[in-house]
């Protein structure tokens, strides 16, 4: 899932001390990812209690994260890309095995079809735009900053004409589209898996 988001909005946001910000993503949190508080749940339960409402005061306010749930972080972040940002079409990309983007990416290099420094893991897989706790398992986070998504953006609309297996072109032309519209609109792309 993608989001194209302005990151500069987005971290200055995070650890800003805004009280009132604070409550306000930590309901609509609540609101919208029960599931996220039954993972806490279950590993917090022989220790303090942390809800949703926690984690976004944590991120917003600047405070100590809880290193137990690194994962609730990835989801809150995911979370504000979803308020802030626009999401991406990703129908090429659901559902998807853990080693779709290692697949792509082959296709893509055996056709000379990625810039450098580019990959579709990386941008799925490659690191949170901010500082979050280890994250074990899900969500995977990655990012591309605005000013760095034309050059791979040109070079994935050739995927549509090289000789590669058609599912991959599909999956190609989607991250075409996600750089060239974060691009256009100023943004920088986030994406998670989960």
């Amino acid at each position: 899932m993608a989001w194209a988001v302005d990151l500069d909005g987005l971290r200055a946001e995070i650890g800003n001390g805004d009280d009132a910000l604070a409550k306000r993503y930590g309901a609509s949190f609540t609101a919208h990812h029960d599931d996220v508080q039954e993972l806490i749940d279950d590993v917090t339960d022989d220790g303090p209690a942390v809800t949703l409402a926690d984690v976004a005061r944590h991120m917003i306010m600047g405070e100590p994260y809880d290193e137990r749930i690194g994962f609730a972080y990835g989801y809150f972040l995911e979370h504000l890309c979803d308020v802030q940002g626009r999401f991406l079409d990703n129908a090429r990309w659901m559902p998807v095995p853990v080693d779709w983007c290692e697949r792509v990416d082959e296709a893509l290099a055996s056709a000379g079809l990625l810039a450098e420094g580019f990959s579709t893991w990386d941008l799925v897989f490659g690191g949170a735009p901010v500082p979050l706790p280890r994250i074990d398992d899900f969500p995977g986070i990655g990012y591309r900053e605005y000013g760095s998504l034309q050059e791979p953006a040109h070079l994935l609309a050739g995927a549509a004409l090289a000789d590669i297996a058609e599912e991959y072109k599909d999956a190609a032309y989607d991250v075409f589209q996600w750089l060239s519209h974060a691009h256009d609109s100023g943004c920088s792309v986030v994406a998670f898996f989960h």
